[in-house]
Order: structure tokens, then sequence, then C-alpha cells
């Protein structure tokens, strides 16, 4: 899965996506981005999750591939959900 299709994923398992931010910091939403990696090429940079409110990043969590940063976020969303409707 990619950054940019993670809000349809999202939608189609029913999970509201207002709070989440794609590429970019947000007050009050579950956030996925990438990190620059170096300029000598070492390192291409990794991926972040996490909640950002009042300036502070909560839950965060760094990937080394895009794929995994969207398949937790992804996860750990649907997972709320169904917990939250009482799924068993």
């Amino acid at each position: 899965m990619r950054a940019e299709e993670l809000g349809r994923w999202l939608s189609a398992a029913g999970v509201v996506t207002a709070a989440v931010s794609v590429g970019a910091e947000a007050d009050r939403a579950w956030c996925v981005r990438a990190t620059p990696g170096t300029d000598d090429g070492a390192d291409e940079g990794t991926w972040e999750v996490f909640w950002c409110e009042g300036g502070g990043r909560f839950e965060w969590t760094r990937f080394d591939d895009e794929s995994a940063a969207c398949f937790s976020l992804f996860g750990r969303l649907v997972w709320a959900r169904l917990a939250a409707s009482g799924a068993s």
C-alpha cells in the first residue's frame, strides 16, 4: 500500500479519514509521512506514523518503508473502529 492510497483503503473499511494526514504533520490527526534521507544516498529515508496534537507527537513509530508505515496505520485505525463498534 502506498501513502496516496491510504485514504481510499480507510474509506473502504468504513474509517472516517478526516483525522488522517498523509505527507504532512497536522494537529489533531494521525500523520504518515516520509522523512528525508541523506544527501550522499547512504540513508534512503524512513517513514513515520504518529498522532499529532498541540505540537506533540504521540504513539510515534518509524518504518523503513512506505508500505509498512501505511499498513501499520491502516491496521491501527481499522482495529479501533471495530473495537468501538463492539465487533468480536
